[in-house]
């Protein structure tokens, strides 16, 4: 099996320990970051994955760098940065599990990946590379992505990026959108939120109201596969995601929980989707186009269970589950099924 390489940020996100008022809540560290919450995602599900990040020589960067060992993820390929703190986010928490993130990120290490700094031998058993949009909102992150992009085309293995805006972190809007809208021309794998898909497309009309109507959701996925990416995944939160490619439309329901913390959902959402790409010997930009409508709604199918689950547990990759957990949910679902079956 070939190994996926997850590039982009690590850091804190420091999350109340309940839902109470700023003034009272109690605030624990979590590890956190998308690119190392997909990456233990997938290690969790029995991926092989590697981080490739900036991580800072604090007691924060320490941790994190453990948690990602302590989930047999390879950081062989990271980077250590002196002299430089780890990122930390602060969550807010609201009542429905939706959060918000303030950033303490300046000049902090996980921004400091560098082009120059990344060895390629990383790549000679890859299959998908997975960027993400927080790298790409400063330099020298920006171009260590942009360069990460180039090579992975250049050894023939698929390119995954998820959007993942975070406005604060970037100059202006139009930043966002020119260099955000840039890079989905150059991938394979588009993964993005309703809201980040609606922001991208704000320039078209016909997108400017009732977006969330399932045809407009239809039109918004076929609008990003012109952009280029084969395969465009839409999460809609509570409401499940879309899953597109240039052949098949498929709706995936969300798994029917209570959440406490939604924190990293859309990462072990996507984790879950590259673990099974790679699973099925899906490996380049050819073998993507192959895929069956069974195939894809299977695909979602799961990824929505390791995103449900992780909706009921505090933290970032802390709450993802492991394989054996979505075996117990699956059969469980199977048994009930049977049973109501008979009850019919």
């Amino acid at each position: 099996m070939k190994h996926i390489i997850s590039l982009g940020e690590l850091l804190i996100d420091f999350i109340p320990m309940k839902q109470v008022q700023l003034e009272e809540a109690c605030y624990v560290p979590h590890a956190g970051g998308a690119a190392a919450n997909v990456a233990v995602a997938i290690a969790r599900l029995g991926g092989l994955v590697r981080f490739i990040g900036a991580f800072s020589e604090d007691q924060f960067g320490q941790l994190l760098i453990q948690k990602l060992v302590d989930n047999n993820v390879d950081v062989g390929y990271s980077h250590l940065v002196r002299e430089v703190p780890t990122t930390v986010a602060l969550v807010t928490l609201y009542p429905d599990g939706q959060r918000h993130f303030t950033f303490f990120r300046e000049q902090t290490a996980d921004s400091q990946l560098r082009a120059e700094g990344l060895n390629w031998d990383a790549w000679n058993d890859v299959a998908v590379c997975h960027v993400g949009g927080v790298l790409l909102s400063t330099e020298p992150g920006r171009s260590a992505t942009l360069a990460a992009i180039e090579h992975t085309h250049q050894v023939g293995s698929l390119v995954s990026f998820d959007v993942n805006i975070r406005p604060t972190l970037w100059d202006s809007s139009s930043a966002i959108r020119n260099i955000i809208m840039n890079v989905t021309e150059q991938v394979d794998i588009l993964k993005l939120s309703i809201e980040e898909a609606e922001f991208l497309i704000a320039n078209k009309e016909e997108f400017a109201s009732n977006a969330l109507e399932l045809s407009k959701l239809k039109k918004l996925g076929e609008a990003f596969l012109e952009k280029g990416p084969d395969f465009v995944i839409i999460t809609l939160g509570s409401r499940g995601a879309l899953l597109f490619t240039h052949k098949h439309q498929i709706e995936v329901p969300a798994m029917q929980v209570a959440p406490i913390d939604t924190t990293g959902a859309g990462d072990a959402f996507m984790g879950a989707i590259l673990y099974q790409l790679v699973q099925q010997g899906i490996n380049t930009p050819e073998d993507l186009l192959t895929l069956s409508e069974y195939e894809i709604s299977n695909l979602g199918k799961l990824a929505s269970l390791v995103a449900g689950l992780s909706c009921t547990r505090y933290g970032g990759c802390s709450s993802f589950p492991y394989m054996h957990e979505i075996c117990s949910v699956m059969d469980a679902q199977k048994k009930a099924s049977i049973s109501s079956a008979d009850q019919g």
